[in-house]
């Protein structure tokens, strides 16, 4: 059930990731990392991958220690952790 959710919201998330390279308005990048991070759920072989850069493992693993919480904190969590992901530094928001 889950992998019908996501692939859609990784390809739409692409789609905007790619239109952002063109368009400088829209971050392009930040997009293009949701995808990648919406793939990684479906496909374990990919997130084993996407594991071994640090920022990354960071990533997955705090999305897996918020298993519990609802919609709409897991939205609010995965936004400030893919910021957090490209911004420099090792801030924690």
């Amino acid at each position: 059930m889950k992998q019908l959710i996501l692939a859609p919201v990784a390809i739409a998330l692409g789609i905007v990731g790619i239109i952002g390279l063109v368009i400088p308005v829209i971050p392009g990048i930040l997009f293009l990392l949701a995808a990648l991070v919406c793939l990684g759920v479906i496909f374990p072989g990919l997130r084993t991958q996407l594991e071994q850069q640090p920022r990354l493992k960071r990533f997955f693993h705090r999305m897996d220690e918020t298993r519990y919480l609802g919609v709409i904190p897991r939205c609010k969590l995965f936004f400030w952790a893919l910021l957090e992901m490209v911004t420099p530094g090792k801030r924690r928001f």
